[in-house]
């Protein structure tokens, strides 16, 4: 190891550095810039999420509850319920069907059931659950915007979330477990649910929508495994992290230094699992929480420390919330593979080292993705604020694709990683244009 990688080593676990490599600078760790917050006020719950004046198809849902702002009470309660049980509380249709993947694991898929409409496909994000197509309630949840809108809403919890933690054989150790990134994601769990939802619609063809990690695992799963692109008619890639040579997020800047030191990688992130409590997030949550916002516990989160945060575009009176439907679960070699693919200009498997490669793949460095073979129509959606998701790296995938429709940037300046599902102006910004796209296809 490199006196460079040990001094960031002693950085993290909050030893002193030998005075020695005092000269050793490390640029990048106070190199993004910190956003102001938006001030807290208590008479904003009042007025915090306008709705839409009903369409005929919402007055076709029943016992719908379209209620036009949230009491303090519906704040405390809705970040104590599970993605089902929102749905049930606002009176909209729910089941959940149980799937299992070639290896082993057993996936939960939410679904807002309208029989005989066109499904569409909603994959959250890294280290979140289908709840964050929920969470906002009715007026800013696109799987109840889709809903209303006459579509038959799925949702997708991919392995090691915390609706999806079972697997067939019953308690397997940690190392085993958890040992997959977003290529198995890609490979296994994603056209699990294609065929399930295809079966039990005895449609040909689905939509899908994918946040983060959801859209990764698509091109994955499209490369990989090609007649699957065939099966959806539209792809919708939120924040499209594929390509990560623009990356500016301090904590995969950070992890990429340690290339081949996976051991120590694991014990950083707190084990196989992503750990709540890593050290990562003391070192970093400065890049996200001034002095202002500091005792807000958004700023010991490591999923906002991995990706930013905006505080522009968000209502702090909905913070409980949020905190209550992050951090879903996780595997350290996911965070590890994006990390592997910050500042490059490629996108490939996992990379194990030259010798495992060799053993794995035949090679000594991983296969790249034919992206090539991704045949389904895909519009991409990037903001300017997003570390991992820039409008550049986006432009470089958009030119790869060979049925790219659309690459829009999100026309709202600071727009970043998780403002995708949690910004209060993400209807008028993303979601109308996606309703559009996907009323259109």
């Amino acid at each position: 190891m490199t006196i460079i990688q040990l001094r960031l080593v002693f950085l993290v676990l909050g030893t002193a550095v030998p005075s020695a490599w005092s000269n050793y600078y490390i640029p990048y760790l106070d190199s993004v810039p910190m956003p102001r917050p938006i001030p807290f006020s208590m008479a904003s719950y009042s007025k915090i999420m306008p709705i839409a004046s009903g369409s005929r198809s919402s007055q076709q849902c029943g016992q719908c509850k379209l209620q036009s702002y949230f009491t303090e009470n519906d704040i405390q309660t809705d970040a104590k319920l599970n993605t089902l049980e929102l749905i049930a509380k606002y009176g909209f249709p729910s089941e959940n069907h149980i799937i299992q993947t070639a290896d082993g694991y057993k996936l939960s898929l939410h679904r807002m059931p309208r029989p005989g409409a066109k499904p569409v496909l909603l994959v959250h994000g890294l280290m979140s659950s289908s709840a964050c197509w929920v969470q906002l309630g009715p007026s800013l949840g696109l799987a109840y915007l889709l809903y209303l809108k006459g579509f038959d809403v799925w949702m997708l919890n991919t392995r090691g979330n915390i609706y999806s933690r079972d697997h067939v054989r019953g308690r397997i150790p940690d190392s085993e477990y958890w040992d997959f990134s977003y290529h198995e994601i890609g490979t296994h769990d994603l056209p699990a649910a294609v065929d399930a939802i295809i079966q039990k619609t005895n449609q040909q063809q689905i939509q899908y929508i994918g946040h983060s990690q959801g859209s990764t695992a698509f091109f994955v799963m499209s490369s990989e495994k090609p007649q699957y692109a065939n099966k959806i008619s539209l792809m919708q890639s939120l924040s499209p992290t594929v390509y990560l040579e623009h990356n500016r997020s301090p904590v995969l800047k950070f992890l990429s230094v340690f290339n081949g030191g996976f051991a120590l990688l694991i014990e950083l992130l707190g084990g196989h699992q992503i750990s709540l409590t890593t050290s990562l997030i003391k070192k970093f949550s400065k890049h996200i929480c001034s002095l202002s916002v500091v005792t807000s516990r958004i700023c010991a989160i490591f999923d906002f420390i991995l990706c930013g945060f905006n505080w522009q575009g968000f209502n702090q009176t909905l913070s409980p919330i949020i905190e209550g439907h992050s951090s879903q679960g996780a595997s350290a070699k996911q965070i590890l593979h994006y990390a592997q693919q910050q500042g490059q200009q490629t996108f490939q498997r996992y990379d194990y080292g030259k010798v495992l490669n060799l053993l794995r793949y035949k090679a000594a460095y991983p296969p790249q993705y034919n992206l090539s073979q991704v045949n389904s129509k895909v519009q991409l959606y990037s903001g300017s604020g997003d570390w991992i998701g820039s409008f550049a790296d986006a432009t470089r995938l958009q030119n790869l694709l060979p049925n790219c429709i659309g690459n829009t940037q999100v026309a709202s300046e600071g727009f970043s990683h998780y403002d995708f599902t949690i910004s209060n102006d993400i209807r008028s910004l993303v979601y109308d244009q996606v309703m559009g796209q996907c009323q259109n296809n």
